[in-house]
C-alpha cells in the first residue's frame, strides 16, 4: 500500500514544484513594471508572449523589439502614442513606471 500511495503521490509533487520560471527571474523593477503592465496593458496586449486580446494589438515580447528604449522612454514620457492608433489610450506615466515598464521590456528581449 505505501508504494501505490507513493507512486500516486510523485505527480502531484512534481506539479507542486513546477513555477513560472521567468517571473522569479526578474529584477524588482521589471517585476513592477510586469505587474503595471498587467493592470493597464493586459486588456489589449498580451502581457509575455501569446496572442492579445485585440488581433491587432502585439504581444509586449514581440513589442520589446520594435523600438529602441531611448524611443519608447520618450513615448511613454509624451502618453504612449509611438506606434499606436487612435484606439490606443493616452496613459500618464510616473517616472518611476516608466523605468519599470522599460525594464521588463528589456528582460522580455533578454528571454529571446
Amino acid at each position: 500500500m505505501p508504494k501505490r500511495l507513493f507512486i500516486l503521490l510523485i505527480p502531484l509533487i512534481a506539479a507542486a514544484c513546477v513555477t513560472d520560471g521567468g517571473a522569479n527571474t526578474l529584477s524588482e523593477s521589471a517585476a513592477e513594471g510586469r505587474a503595471f503592465a498587467q493592470a493597464n496593458c493586459a486588456s489589449c496586449h498580451a502581457i509575455d508572449n501569446g496572442l492579445s486580446p485585440n488581433p491587432d494589438a502585439p504581444s509586449l515580447r514581440v513589442a520589446s523589439h520594435r523600438l529602441p528604449d531611448w524611443m519608447v522612454a520618450g513615448s511613454f514620457e509624451r502618453g504612449v502614442q509611438v506606434g499606436h492608433t487612435a484606439q490606443m489610450p493616452v496613459f500618464v506615466f510616473e517616472e518611476e513606471d516608466i523605468d519599470n515598464l522599460l525594464a521588463y521590456l528589456d528582460a522580455l528581449r533578454q528571454m529571446d
